[in-house]
């Protein structure tokens, strides 16, 4: 069996785990798009990631295994059409991604991005201030990263709100919802904060636009550490620029890097990090780690973790 990981910065220490994992294979670590696409021919199983020209070349495909949790850009109309097997690292950045979450709000309702600013002008300047506690959430998505920022949400009595297509219920959130227009249009008229924690979809492109942010309450906060093309930024940066939100807070953007020519660059209240809310010290380990244990799944015959519905997305 050839197991193809085109993951650049595995190292040799994390291919002899690999290996350990299935011993009899052969184990071929690929550095760029061409070394994968040359060594894709004859591979069973696929780990890292899958640009179309490498899947042209994998007609003995039977599994991928994705680095990402998120799946849009993995896709592509031959895969989803196929009959390949595929998992992603649902749940491994969730703790994390949480963490991004709460660390964007918290700055944005405490003023620390004008704070930073006057520092930096040697200025002692109060700044205008929110505050959390006892207030009404909003979380899109009950996936991994929905349910961390709901337990982390714990302290601060919060009445926390969800739409998810699959999950009715959930620790610490008050109610759910399937999520639907109406749902959606009546949660944002009554939560203070609203983050975005679901997969981009057909169904979830631009769901928050022009017509949300009007429903949205003026001194709500809108954060995002799922994926960029969730929001529609030019009606997020008018959204911001006129009032009709108190802030916001992306960790993606639809196109990354943000463009130069992005209105959001010179949006108010607005705070932007470069797509890192699943990166810590300890991801590249723990993927290495997971990928490794569903390896040893599939040389077993047992069910993969993780097994993802291309049709839904997710």
């Amino acid at each position: 069996m050839r197991v193809l990981v085109y993951y650049p910065s595995m190292t040799e220490s994390d291919l002899a785990q690999v290996q350990a994992a299935a011993p009899g294979a052969d184990i071929v670590h690929a550095k760029t798009a061409d070394e994968a696409a040359a060594a894709a021919a004859g591979a069973e199983a696929i780990m890292g990631l899958m640009p179309q020209e490498v899947f042209a070349q994998a007609g003995s495909l039977q599994w991928f295994q994705s680095a990402s949790a998120g799946l849009d850009n993995v896709l592509f109309p031959e895969l989803v059409e196929s009959n390949v097997i595929l998992t992603n690292m649902a749940g491994l950045y969730a703790a994390a991604g949480g963490e991004q979450a709460w660390a964007l709000l918290l700055a944005l309702a405490r003023g620390l991005p004008d704070a930073v600013r006057s520092h930096s002008a040697r200025k002692w300047q109060k700044v205008p201030i929110a505050e959390i506690t006892g207030r009404t959430m909003l979380v899109l998505g009950m996936g991994g990263f929905g349910q961390e920022i709901v337990k982390r949400g714990a302290g601060y009595d919060l009445n926390i709100l969800s739409l998810d297509p699959e999950l009715t219920e959930a620790p610490g959130v008050a109610e759910i919802r399937k999520p639907t227009k109406e749902n959606l249009h009546a949660f944002l008229q009554v939560a203070d904060v609203v983050m975005v924690a679901c997969p981009l979809t057909r169904e979830t492109y631009h769901w928050i636009a022009d017509e949300e942010f009007g429903r949205m309450q003026s001194h709500a906060y809108l954060v995002n550490v799922s994926r960029g093309g969730i929001i529609d930024e030019e009606a997020l940066a008018r959204a911001l620029h006129t009032g009709l939100v108190a802030g916001a807070g992306l960790d993606v953007q639809e196109v990354e890097p943000l463009p130069q020519s992005s209105p959001l660059w010179d949006a108010p209240n607005f705070l932007m990090t470069a797509h890192q809310a699943g990166f810590s010290a300890d991801r590249h380990r723990n993927v290495v780690r997971f990928f490794a244990s569903n390896l040893q799944r599939y040389v077993a015959g047992e069910p993969l973790a993780n097994v993802c519905d291309m049709a839904k997305g997710y």
